[in-house]
């Protein structure tokens, strides 16, 4: 009984050392973005599904649309991703790898392939529904692309949940 008694408590007091707004499990973010090289890139938008499991991983998945400089040129992608997010009170810097899908398109050639990211991002809290998200992601895309892709800036708002 007194195991029990001990047990009951040990788990109360671990769970009180993480506050209520710990209880969220994802977000869901729109963004604009801009591509790098600049001199091929024009901007961009999509959004972000995310979950985090034990407040320090996430998983995330992306869809995204980049329109390049000139008529009829653009890339649209699909992004799953693993990053490692500790929170520091309202913020959540994070970073981590992503693997996924990308079709470009070049006035009648196009092509699809695959890519690799290399993300790193901060996520603020801002009351306690919205969340404010800026990333950089450093691509690799397969094959020969039409286009070249060295990296993207975003920034984005959504809610949590």
């Amino acid at each position: 009984m007194k195991r029990r008694g001990l047990a009951v408590f040990l788990s109360g007091v671990a769970l009180s050392l993480f506050p209520a707004g710990s209880a969220r499990a994802g977000d869901i973010v729109a963004f604009l973005a801009e591509g790098r090289p600049s001199e091929v890139w024009g901007r961009g938008f999509g959004a972000a599904l995310s979950f985090s499991f034990f407040r320090v991983v996430t998983f995330e998945g992306e869809a995204a649309q980049m329109t390049a400089l000139g008529t009829d040129r653009g890339m649209t992608s699909f992004t799953g991703s693993a990053l490692l997010s500790p929170p520091i009170g309202k913020l959540t810097p994070y970073a981590g790898l992503g693997v996924g899908l990308y079709r470009q398109t070049a006035g009648p050639d196009s092509q699809t392939s695959t890519l690799r990211a290399v993300i790193a991002g901060v996520k603020l809290q801002v009351g306690g529904l919205i969340v404010l998200k800026a990333e950089y992601r450093d691509f690799n895309l397969s094959s020969d692309p039409l286009l070249f892709l060295e990296s993207r800036f975003s920034a984005g708002a959504g809610i949590s949940f």
